[in-house]
């Protein structure tokens, strides 16, 4: 006679200390394979399931379907195999070792091969779906208690995607694959994200993101306090946005066409070298049309000091800069 049902054991655990820790740790992993399983990101999953088993993702070419095929032909076993099998398709693999064994027989599911056991585990998973998502949640919660390495190398996996990023080096491929494992993780997790990041806007943007876009009256802001374009004011400039409580990204920098020619200097330099060629940069003059038409088509903060008194209605959120500081204001400017 059954003691109780999968899904009564489901829900025992989910409520416990380890059983959190287990769901956090299933939505960790799947996040973190959304984009595609590599060699890299198995090791790293195996490893955060047990250590052991990082040695598995050495396999060429791993096909979950032929987990019998490959643990005959190498000779191991398919509780360990299956736990990768499980990794990458969640919802069709399950790890079939001591623990979810002991589980079957209890459940009267006939363990003689892998692919019985297989039919008999879909069956539950699809009449539970309002318990569990998949295999993972499943197998991670009802595991016997073990020692996960967690998200520690996850954790650093991220902080070397973005720990020496600055604002013209952020993509927006970064930023989605950050985004992804970053909204997964624990608070002390994030926190420690958080401070390996040295660029204050692309920590700002990263971890307190406003769906906007920001427009840089790049010609406008070089030139504060300064008799010539100093493109260190938009440096500044950036670092400052990046500390306030909601920061919007992307951005575009917009120059006026004839900026290059009023450059002295290392200034030169920095422009060819940094900003001339960014994907994000444009030139147009006079820079103010092409600001004001982008700013109207798109929910987007700008960051000048131009009152644009010449140009029709505009309504956004305004940055003002004044070499030292940021402000923000509300701004409506009717003709």
């Amino acid at each position: 006679m059954k003691d109780k049902t999968i899904a009564d054991l489901y829900k025992e655990k989910i409520f416990l200390e380890d059983g959190e820790n287990a769901l956090h740790l299933a939505e960790v992993i799947r996040r973190y394979g959304k984009d595609g399983w590599t060699k890299r990101k198995i090791a790293i999953a195996l490893r955060m399931i047990d250590p052991n088993l990082e040695e598995l993702s050495e396999i060429t070419d791993f096909d979950p379907s032929k987990t019998e095929e490959v643990s005959k032909k190498t000779g191991i076993p398919i509780s360990r195999l299956s736990v990768m099998s499980m990794i990458i398709e969640p919802k069709k693999y399950l790890p079939m070792d001591d623990v979810m064994i002991k589980l079957s027989v209890n459940q009267s599911i006939d363990v003689s091969n892998y692919s019985t056991f297989l039919s008999e585990w879909r069956k539950i998973l699809s009449q539970n779906q309002g318990y569990f998502d998949d295999f993972m949640d499943l197998y991670l919660v009802l595991s016997e208690k073990r020692e996960y390495e967690k998200d520690s190398s996850l954790v650093d996996e991220t902080i070397k995607m973005v720990e020496k990023k600055d604002f013209l080096s952020l993509d927006m491929k970064t930023f989605k694959t950050f985004r992804e494992i970053y909204d997964s993780l624990l608070p002390s997790d994030k926190k420690q994200i958080a401070e390996s990041i040295t660029d204050p806007y692309v920590r700002g943007a990263l971890t307190r993101h406003t769906d906007a876009l920001l427009i840089v009256d790049g010609s406008n802001i070089a030139m504060v306090e300064s008799h010539y374009p100093d493109l260190e004011n938009i440096s500044l400039a950036f670092k400052l946005i990046g500390n306030l409580k909601e920061v919007p990204w992307p951005f575009k920098i917009v120059f006026d066409q004839n900026l290059e020619y009023n450059l002295r200097g290392t200034q030169k330099n920095l422009f060819v070298e940094k900003f001339q060629k960014h994907p994000d940069v444009k030139f147009h003059s006079p820079a103010d049309e092409m600001i004001l038409e982008t700013a109207r088509s798109t929910n987007a903060w700008i960051l000048s000091n131009d009152r644009y008194h010449d140009y029709p209605r505009i309504d956004c959120v305004m940055l003002r800069f004044d070499g030292k500081s940021i402000s923000k204001e509300k701004y409506s400017h009717h003709r």
